[in-house]
């Protein structure tokens, strides 16, 4: 290191120290050292950057998070959980918090040269809209489902895909077919496309998918992508959820119902071959869903609320 660089670093050690332990401000710090706020807001970022500055951050609630996902990992044979803490019950601020977290550990999981598949729904979209650029080269992101009409009212099902493979620079094969036709020989005409087919071979390394129930604010269910009659046939059958438009109970039992026989998507035997199918889902209207999809393996890794988890083991306790 020559004199110069050896000057940066300790003009950047000493901006850190007077703004991180000092607690002077931005103006105050670099009026003191003589440099511009700009230049002085560049050191200190470099300064977390490269480590100089580490944050601790005292949390007493934090044993008590771990211990949750130790439970939940446990108790459902889970690879990887991560439970979130939130202040409101309100459905769009748990989409949000869980959606940060779910990004943060594909953060965690992913590996140069991984195929990221991603489904559909309105915590993945959060997801997508936390995402950051991450140094791992060489990724691929795939449909899992095939396109719904719109997960909100300015929300298309392909944006999801191309918007997390936008940041992440990386290459993205889109499932181009509708999730549910409007019947079986459509379904399994647009199957013979080759460039479907492509996209249904694609090995996937980390799976992202929603957790959806049965409320008539479900994904599926308030696009009429579900028709009416088959609601009613599901609810009938005690369906509490879905995966990637795979239904089951309570107990993990996938149910039979004619939109089977309609679907572009993801088999449950190609879910179970993805080394990590992380379930991002949360709030307590969710929570028998959560437990289905746990108790039915469709899931191997979990992101969930804290007060949902905390119902999960409550109600898996009571069985």
């Amino acid at each position: 290191m020559d004199n110069k660089e050896l000057k940066q670093e300790r003009l950047m050690i000493q901006a850190a120290k007077l703004f991180y332990q000092d607690g002077l401000s931005m103006v105050e710090a670099s009026e003191l050292l003589g440099i511009s706020r700009q230049k002085f807001s560049q050191l200190v970022k470099m300064a977390k950057e490269t480590g100089v500055v580490q944050i601790k951050i005292l949390d007493p609630e934090e044993n008590r998070i771990l211990e949750l996902e130790e439970a939940l990992k446990n108790r459902f044979a889970l690879k990887k959980v991560r439970v979130v803490e939130v202040f409101s019950d309100q459905g769009e601020l748990v989409r949000k918090s869980v959606g940060e977290a779910g990004f943060r550990l594909l953060s965690e999981l992913v590996k140069p040269g991984d195929k990221i598949g991603i489904a559909y729904g309105r915590t993945l979209y959060q997801l997508v809209l936390f995402a950051r650029p991450i140094n791992c080269p060489n990724l691929g992101v795939v449909q899992l489902m095939g396109g719904l009409s719109r997960i909100s009212a300015d929300v298309v099902a392909t944006e999801i895909p191309r918007r997390l493979a936008n940041i992440l620079d990386a290459q993205v094969y889109y499932l181009m077919a509708p999730a549910f036709t409007k019947d079986q020989t459509t379904r399994d005409a647009i199957l013979q496309d080759e460039n479907v087919q492509a996209t249904l071979r694609e090995k996937i390394d980390i799976a992202l998918v929603g957790i959806g129930n049965l409320s008539p604010e479900a994904t599926l269910i308030r696009t009429e992508t579900i028709t009416q009659a088959e609601h009613q046939e599901l609810l009938d059958k005690k369906a509490v959820g879905d995966v990637c438009g795979i239904y089951f109970d309570v107990q993990g039992r996938i149910i039979d119902f004619p939109g089977n026989q309609r679907k572009i998507a993801r088999s449950l035997e190609d879910l179970k071959k993805i080394p990590f199918v992380v379930g991002i889902a949360g709030g307590l209207d969710k929570t028998q869903a959560i437990l289905g999809a746990l108790r039915g393996g469709l899931v191997n890794a979990l992101v969930v609320d804290k007060i949902t988890a905390e119902r999960l083991l409550k109600l898996e306790e009571e069985e």
